[in-house]
Parts: structure tokens; C-alpha cells; sequence
């Protein structure tokens, strides 16, 4: 039988980012990642560059790695009267297949501690994905992209939602820059957002359905400094990239209709082959979490990084 406990699980599972266990690439992409390097960033439609996001994926489909990703926060008051700690350790690593196509793999490591009680550990399921990439106009800065993420059943811990069943979530991607304003609104040039809008479909139905659906709101100064105007300031300024997420998520059927979320504001510091995130994360209801946490990320774009290796290995689907 459905409880608000499996809602909870599955809300928070939606909002952790994932871990791989491909660490020797992650520390070459690493050391490589630091060197010298002509590249170009890797979600691009006209001038604008879409970073990867911590909380809601972008509609970009490229050869690229999380890990690590981190987050840290305070969950709901338990039956001892506790806040518990939890933390999430863990990373992503997705493969071009076509100039238009990627795949993803995932899974993530948790923890969750509370004063004078035995401490909960555990992975995710590991998550598969698939995105493909069908709407690119340059003119107006716009990406739209559609995907399948699959919960694999079975392949995580109990103590974290894995119940032995799957869960396949359908999911529409998009970015939008503001590019194309008049040049009399310039300043307001530098703003996108990016978005999800998916429904995740238990295989248990006695589970519940969720509708998942996150947006971004960004302020690029890349692009202010290229497409508007260089206006001389420094140069650790000019690779920044303030940005607010929101994942959300609600319960569709099964008596489950409560809705769960975030709201992130944070900064994304980017490179011509990596990037840096770092965003607190502030509960919207009362059961998401206790008070402020916390979400950092390192992410590097392979494709860019190591071009000769990582290459589609199909043409345009």
C-alpha cells in the first residue's frame, strides 16, 4: 500500500543527482579538464551557451561527466524528534551516440545520519537515460529536446525508495535565451531559462504516478561580455553565471497529491571544457527538508575536452 513515506522517497530521489562508478575517467577528465584548452562549451543555440544545471537537466545531448555531485540537507522531523542529515554523493556520465542523440547512466550514494540513531546507507537505483535533441533555432536562442529516464528496479537500496520495481519517466526539455529582446531592453539579453516537464510512471501501481516538472531562470555574464557589450570587468566575473532553479513534484493518483520542492539559487562558474556549481536549497513545504541545504557540482564536457576520442558515433538522426 502507497504511503506518504514512498511520495517522500520518490521526491527526493527526483531532486538528488546521481553517482557512477567510473572514477579513474573521472580523475583523467579531472587532471585534463585543468590543462590548456580551444574548445567550445557544449549546449550552444546561436550565441547563447546553456550550462549544465544541478537540479534540472538542460535540453542539450552531449559526451559529458558529473562527479562529483553533492548535496547535503536536513530532512523532516522523525519519529525521535530528530532532524536527520542527509547527504548524496554521486555523478552522471552521458554518450553521444548521434550528433543528436545521447545516453545517460547514473547512480548515487547516500547517507542518512540523526544524534543517538543507527545511521541509514545505501545507492539510488541506477538510472539509465535517453535524450533526443529535435528543435534547434539559433535565431532565437531556442533548444527543445525530448528523453526517457528509467528508475531500474532492484538495483538500489530499500532504505532509499527502491521498492524492486522500475520507474519509466517520459520528458520534455527546453532552454529559451533572450537574445533576441530589442536592443533598447540590452541588459535583459543575458537571461534564459531552461525547463522539464515529465511524468514519472510507477511499474508498482499500487505506487503513485508523479508529474516532475523544474524550470531555471539564468543571468549569463559570457554572454553579456560577447553579445551585448564588454564592459571591462574581470575576468573570473566574466565566466559566471548566477542562476535560481525550482524541481518540483506532485503525486497524481493513489491518494497521493502532495506536492514537494525546492527553490535553488546558486552560481555556475564555467569553462571552455568544465564547469563549477555550487546553490543552496530552500524547501517550499515543510516535508521536503529542515531549513537551508546545500548542492555542488563538477562537471566536465568531454566532447570538448578530448574531441579526437569523443566523437558521435553515428550521423544526424
Amino acid at each position: 500500500m502507497f504511503t506518504f513515506k514512498r511520495l517522500l522517497f520518490r521526491i527526493h530521489k527526483y531532486k538528488r543527482l546521481r553517482a557512477s562508478h567510473a572514477l579513474a575517467l573521472a580523475q583523467s577528465a579531472l587532471i585534463l579538464s585543468l590543462l590548456p584548452q580551444s574548445a567550445h562549451a557544449h549546449a550552444i543555440a546561436g550565441d547563447r551557451v546553456f550550462p549544465a544545471t544541478l537540479e534540472v537537466d538542460d535540453p542539450s545531448v552531449a559526451t559529458e561527466l558529473s562527479l562529483p555531485s553533492v548535496g547535503w540537507s536536513r530532512g523532516s522531523l522523525d519519529a525521535n524528534g530528530n532532524f536527520p542529515n542527509s547527504t548524496n554523493i554521486g555523478a552522471e556520465f552521458d554518450l553521444l551516440i548521434a550528433p543528436n542523440l545521447a545516453v545517460g547512466i547514473s547512480d548515487g550514494w547516500n547517507s542518512q545520519t540523526a544524534k543517538g540513531e543507527r545511521g541509514v546507507y545505501g545507492f539510488d537505483s541506477v538510472e539509465v537515460s535517453g535524450k533526443y535533441l529535435f528543435y534547434e533555432n539559433d535565431e532565437h536562442e531556442i533548444l527543445m529536446s525530448a528523453g526517457l529516464v528509467v528508475d531500474i528496479g532492484g538495483t538500489g537500496a530499500a532504505n532509499f525508495g527502491d521498492d524492486g520495481t522500475s520507474t519509466f519517466t517520459p520528458t520534455y526539455y527546453f532552454g529559451k535565451g533572450m537574445g533576441d529582446l530589442p536592443d533598447s531592453m540590452a541588459l535583459l539579453k543575458p537571461f534564459a531559462i531552461t525547463g522539464t516537464i515529465g511524468v514519472a510512471i510507477a511499474q508498482n501501481r499500487s505506487n503513485p504516478d508523479v508529474f516532475e516538472q523544474g524550470i531555471t531562470v539564468q543571468y549569463s555574464m559570457p554572454y553579456l561580455k560577447s553579445a551585448v557589450k564588454d564592459y571591462d570587468l574581470p575576468n573570473f566575473l566574466n565566466h559566471l553565471i548566477p542562476v535560481v532553479e525550482i524541481p518540483l513534484s506532485v503525486g497524481l493518483n493513489n491518494g497521493a497529491h502532495t506536492w514537494g520542492g525546492t527553490v535553488n539559487p546558486g552560481i555556475i562558474y564555467i569553462g571552455n571544457t568544465w564547469q563549477f556549481g555550487i546553490e543552496a536549497s530552500l524547501p517550499l513545504t515543510a516535508g521536503d527538508q529542515h531549513g537551508v541545504g546545500v548542492n555542488g557540482q563538477f562537471h566536465v564536457f568531454l566532447d570538448d575536452l578530448v574531441p579526437a576520442f569523443f566523437q558521435p558515433l553515428t550521423g544526424r538522426i
